[in-house]
């Protein structure tokens, strides 16, 4: 993937990426069904988990054999979502799956010491186009060099985008390598086709409908909450949460300063996700209005609290000042309330 800026935020060492506020994405039109006669008593049936249809026919099976021709078998097995080694915070949970959610695959494999991660995704031009626009796609590109290769392979309406490291490899592996990438590529185009997403309530919601600053400052305890939703850079992953799927990071933290003190609340989504959300794991947690929910811990205390309502998933997570991080619950049922009955009239 492309290099991007990185801003390490307050006590939490929050690496955050891509905050350019986006252009919402239009919401799908529903599929009609059919109306019930007069004299019937229609069942409410939940929506299925299904994860989205792929766009085309190339899986992440596919990915794995030719990676593992290229570079051996990797050390932990192959995930069908993006890689967490070395990546940027808001990335885990939501964010692992918004290639999905735009049609494409994203498979990764690997650890610290050695990894891969390609991605593929359909309606390149448009994906190309608006990631050009806002500087974060400069073209075609192969390169290896010091243990690390990145290629973006553009063909047809796919584009494919890969990462690999792996100690020794260098500038005389980059043809191989990339003859392979666009293997999978050209497959890939050659089998394109449409797919419909998921119906979702959060496509552009921006992150004050959910909470606001004022709102996190009475349920933490504290005066100086500020959101954030600018950090710089961009990329295809970028475009694609942002742009294709419509989501936002909605990132609260002290006001006091933009690179000093404390980190708040970190707010990601997968509109359509609750098939992701069914997969992900946690314990079960009961968060009023919601769906489901499930808790979990992150790498550096963070405390989280996933919670789907109807078909989206969010990710609610709060930061250790040193003290333990605060509990998610008053947020993310906050969150909830604001999407199911509103946020409260301006006083």
């Amino acid at each position: 993937m492309r290099l991007r800026s990185l801003l390490v935020l307050g006590t939490a060492a929050v690496i955050l990426l891509a905050g350019c506020s986006a252009e919402p994405t239009p919401t799908p039109e529903p599929t009609a069904r059919p109306t019930a006669s007069a004299s019937e008593t229609p069942t409410p049936t939940p929506e299925p988990l299904t994860a989205p249809e792929t766009a085309f026919d190339v899986t992440c099976d596919d990915v794995a054999a030719a990676m593992a021709d290229l570079v051996g078998e990797p050390s932990t097995p192959v995930e069908p979502v993006l890689s967490v080694v070395s990546t940027m915070s808001w990335i885990p949970g939501p964010g692992q799956h918004m290639f999905q959610r735009a049609g494409g695959i994203a498979c990764s494999a690997g650890d610290e010491s050695r990894s891969w991660e390609v991605t593929i995704v359909p309606d390149a031009s448009t994906v190309i186009a608006g990631a050009t626009e806002r500087q974060g796609y400069w073209g075609e590109q192969a390169e290896c060099g010091d243990g690390r290769c990145t290629f973006e392979v553009p063909d047809g309406d796919v584009l494919l985008s890969a990462t690999v490291s792996e100690p020794g490899i260098g500038p005389a592996d980059t043809a191989r390598i990339a003859e392979s990438l666009r293997g999978l590529a050209t497959a890939a185009a050659s089998t394109v086709h449409d797919v419909e997403r998921a119906d979702s309530d959060i496509i552009g919601l921006p992150c004050d409908r959910l909470i606001t600053a004022q709102q996190v400052d009475e349920l933490l305890g504290v005066s100086d909450a500020s959101l954030y939703t600018d950090f710089g850079g961009w990329g295809i992953p970028a475009e694609i949460y942002h742009v294709v799927n419509g989501s936002d990071i909605c990132f609260f933290r002290t006001s006091a300063s933009e690179y000093e003190g404390p980190s708040y609340l970190l707010m990601t989504t997968l509109p359509g996700g609750a098939w992701a959300f069914d997969g992900q794991s946690g314990t079960p947690a009961t968060v009023e209005g919601a769906d489901a929910a499930k808790t979990s811990a992150g790498e550096h205390g963070e405390s989280i609290l996933d919670v789907r309502v109807g078909p989206d998933w969010i990710r609610v997570m709060t930061f250790d000042d040193g003290s333990g991080a605060p509990d998610p619950a008053p947020l993310a049922e906050q969150v909830v309330r604001s999407l199911t009955v509103g946020q409260p009239a301006p006083q």
